[in-house]
């Protein structure tokens, strides 16, 4: 990993060229998880609408999914925050 890094900085050409890779790839993923967040909100907004038609507890419904995801993104952080425990 040294070597590869002492490559780039010996070389400013590949420096750049490692750069423009590096931000196409992260504009891709970007674009992917924009176009997640697209469909999940689009998913929810049936959801509702079929809630709504059908006579159900909206309220009910979009506060339940809150605390879920809130739960969900807990949980995330907490997994994150964790020291790595070593082996042994």
């Amino acid at each position: 990993m040294e070597q590869f890094v002492n490559l780039l900085l010996e070389n400013p050409l590949y420096l750049v060229i490692a750069v423009i890779v590096s931000i196409a790839v992260l504009l891709l993923f970007l674009k992917k998880i924009i176009k997640l967040l697209i469909v999940v909100a689009a998913v929810f907004i049936l959801y509702i609408a079929y809630l709504y038609w059908t006579g159900g507890n909206i309220t009910e419904a979009v506060r339940s999914i809150e605390e879920s995801v809130d739960r969900s993104f807990r949980q995330g952080v907490d997994f994150f925050k964790k020291p790595e425990e070593s082996p042994g």
